[in-house]
């Protein structure tokens, strides 16, 4: 047998038992992800097709009978834990301040982002993906996995309802939750394909009672080893009127499960809509034509 010289002996730093403590406590405060009671009847008498049908009314529709393109600027804070656990995802370093082009028609969707430790930019059109980084394409499988994965949710998160209706494959009703005095009915959705290179996911939608608009989505994320067992939840915290839509523009996202912990609060910074640019100006590296000023200027 083998024995280890001191040279093989590494000392584990304090701040590595501050984090291993960390998560342990957050652990015990992770929740599940929610499942139907199929016995509960609802009080307002609505089906889940008939409140899908509201919250998308009240977003405006669907995004995808728009001909036009939609142009956001965004910045935002990453949560330090994150970055440590889920650093592939996160891509903290590159995922700073964002400039996102999409043309719902054809979902050609793409995003350029610039972070502390440089540039970023997916393009991504049905279940094709391209990734750059510092101006250089990526094929880096893992990359490209954990990139297909939160470019899918961020379309959710950014364009609402219109993601889960092109891939709902059942829409049931959970039982009302009631946060900060107010009582949000709730859908859970089954999407298929799901985010990213994912078979499948669900999603929990979060309606408010009065206007009718996503207050929340709750989410799994099978598409990525990593994060198969985990869910998090982005919530919205503003609105606003983009033409004819209404779309979020503040963001509070938190990992709920097999943890509890901060994950990302970003917001737009700049909106405008109907440049014309072509495929050309966003396949990447670099934004050009009609597509490369900031949105909003």
């Amino acid at each position: 047998m083998k024995l280890s010289s001191s040279r093989d002996i590494r000392p584990v730093s304090f701040r590595h038992w501050v984090l291993v403590a960390a998560l342990t406590l957050l652990a015990g405060c992770a929740t599940t992800f929610p499942e139907p009671d199929p016995g509960k009847p609802f009080a307002d008498g609505l089906t889940a097709e008939e409140l899908f049908a509201r919250t998308m009314a009240a977003h405006g529709g669907d995004l995808r009978a728009y001909a036009g393109d939609l142009n956001q600027s965004t910045d935002g804070e990453w949560g330090r834990m994150v970055q440590r656990v889920q650093p592939l995802v996160a891509d903290g370093g590159y995922r700073g301040q964002g400039e996102e082009r999409y043309r719902p028609a054809d979902q050609l969707y793409a995003v350029h982002y610039t972070g502390p430790e440089g540039t970023k930019t997916v393009v991504r059109q049905g279940r094709d993906i391209r990734l750059y980084y510092d101006g250089e394409r990526s094929d880096d499988e893992d990359r490209i996995r954990a990139t297909a994965m939160t470019t899918d949710a961020g379309k959710l998160f950014h364009y609402g309802p219109t993601f889960v209706k092109h891939r709902a494959e059942s829409i049931t009703r959970l039982e009302d939750r009631r946060e900060d005095g107010v009582e949000y009915r709730r859908l859970l959705a089954t999407i298929q394909p799901g985010f990213g290179k994912a078979d499948e996911d669900q999603v929990v939608m979060w309606i408010h009672p009065e206007t009718d608009l996503l207050y929340r989505v709750h989410i799994t994320l099978t598409g990525f080893e990593p994060t198969r067992n985990a869910h998090v939840d982005t919530t919205f915290l503003e609105h606003e009127e983009v033409g004819p839509y209404t779309l979020p523009s503040r963001f509070e996202e938190r990992v709920l499960g097999p943890i509890r912990l901060f994950v990302h609060e970003w917001w737009v910074t700049g909106r405008d809509r109907d440049r014309g640019w072509t495929d050309d100006d966003v396949r990447g590296p670099e934004f050009a034509g009609a597509a490369a000023h900031p949105a909003g200027e």
